[in-house]
């Protein structure tokens, strides 16, 4: 066959193909390498989750390009650790047993209006950390509630499921489309 009917059907077929976002070619946590930064993950281009860095890890993570650094800590803040950083701190103070879906509306606002990239943390970056990366999985990437909480239970992340059942239970009881509507509309005002 000519090259130039060949191309001409790569070009149609490529046309028939649905477009791919950006951030679907990691449908899968990474884990990234990171100097005194346990359990750092790449969920996407935006988005990456942790344990709690130390002073040297909060350098490594503005190495590596992080701009922002969401603590869902109730206890500590990350002031003194990441002293000397041009890092963008903020603070939601998330309890693992206590979490609502207002505390992931929060959440998701806050990552959605951050420089990017960000990087969700909490002591162990397992509970607190797992269920906001769900939510976002949700929202943002357009999972389904089971594949997230699929992922939220995933053993590399190191989740206590005997401790924080409700979690998964926040998961499987929120009416995510709502949800999303409602992320949308508060979204827009915050633009606004």
């Amino acid at each position: 066959m000519p090259l130039k009917p060949v191309l001409l059907m790569l070009f149609l077929m490529a046309g028939c193909m649905p477009p791919i976002h950006a951030d679907a070619k990691i449908a899968a946590a990474v884990p990234v390498s990171v100097k005194n930064v346990n359990n750092c993950y790449k969920l996407s281009r935006e988005l990456y989750r942790s344990a709690q860095p130390d002073d040297d890890g909060f350098k490594a993570l503005e190495k590596q390009g992080i701009k922002s650094v969401l603590n869902l800590r109730e206890y500590h803040r990350d002031d003194n650790e990441a002293q000397g950083t041009s890092l963008n701190l903020y603070r939601i103070r998330l309890a693992a047993g206590k979490v609502t879906a207002q505390d992931l509306m929060e959440c998701l606002l806050l990552i959605d209006k951050a420089p990017k990239p960000i990087l969700v943390h909490c002591w162990h970056g397992s509970d607190r950390t797992g269920i906001v990366c769900a939510a976002y999985r949700i929202v943002i990437q357009g999972w389904s509630p089971e594949k997230a909480e699929e992922e939220l239970k995933d053993e590399r992340f190191g989740h206590h499921k005997s401790y924080y059942s409700n979690l998964s239970e926040l998961l499987r009881t929120t009416d995510w489309e709502e949800f999303k509507s409602a992320f949308r509309k508060r979204k827009a005002a915050q633009a606004s």
